[in-house]
């Protein structure tokens, strides 16, 4: 059976087929041998093959039974040997748990909740393949053309970096869009506003980013009054929150 045959459209996601994007994704993951990596919707296992290579105790978590019955043959003798546990699940809809490692090609269509349900988890680091146009909002700084409600939402939580350009012609079947891998590791500073009032606040200024902040925010300091959601940086998000 083909792959494009295995993943029907509703998951949104293509599959991987070049190996070697594959190995650059897990050596990004840093020393992971006898380290427990959470991987996000295995597939057939292409990386899943690659981190048990590289001696790391993997649980992965997979929706489509039908790949989760190919895990499951695939690699019996690592599950039976304990070096794998494959779990059919949603990544989204699992509370939180304690990997040092998180790695997954995701499907583009629910990009943006697995980023932010990244946060349940206490990991050191993360390694996802994303579209490029996603990946490149993600790390935008603000005044840049891509910069966006998702680039200082990001920033709030996370520290990424653009690794690496990957040509749609690495999956199968072939996406209309290029990918991207990205890095992703905690911000080790605590946020300490509610993540409620700070979508609340981003909201009404994204929503709105060609105006200025003046006709958008009551009661603004006035080195702020001019400014647009573009150049929103987060210490000036910090000041509207604290008069809000």
């Amino acid at each position: 059976m083909s792959p494009v045959n295995l993943y029907p459209k509703k998951y949104g996601q293509v599959l991987l087929k070049n190996k070697n994007v594959a190995l650059q994704e897990v050596l990004l993951l840093g020393d992971i041998s006898g380290r427990s990596v959470l991987e996000i919707g295995p597939g057939p296992g292409t990386l899943t093959e690659i981190l048990l290579q590289k001696g790391a105790v993997v649980t992965a978590i997979e929706s489509d039974h039908r790949f989760y019955e190919i895990l499951k043959m695939k690699f019996e003798s690592q599950i039976k040997g304990g070096n794998l546990k494959i779990e059919k699940n949603d990544f989204l809809e699992l509370g939180g748990g304690n990997p040092d490692f998180i790695i997954g090609n995701i499907p583009y269509h629910i990009s943006s909740p697995i980023l932010f349900h990244l946060e349940k988890f206490n990991f050191t680091r993360s390694v996802l393949m994303v579209q490029l146009e996603f990946a490149r909002r993600m790390v935008a700084k603000p005044g840049t053309e891509d910069y966006s409600r998702l680039s200082i939402s990001t920033a709030l939580r996370y520290r990424v970096k653009l690794e690496k350009t990957v040509k749609r012609g690495s999956f199968y079947p072939v996406p209309a869009v290029d990918s991207a891998i990205v890095s992703i590791e905690p911000n080790p500073v605590k946020w300490e506003y509610s993540d409620e009032l700070t979508g609340k606040i981003l909201t009404e200024i994204f929503s709105q980013r060609r105006k200025k902040l003046k006709n958008i925010i009551k009661n603004l300091p006035e080195d702020l009054m001019d400014k647009r959601a573009d150049i929103l940086t987060i210490e000036d998000l910090k000041k509207i929150l604290e008069i809000s």
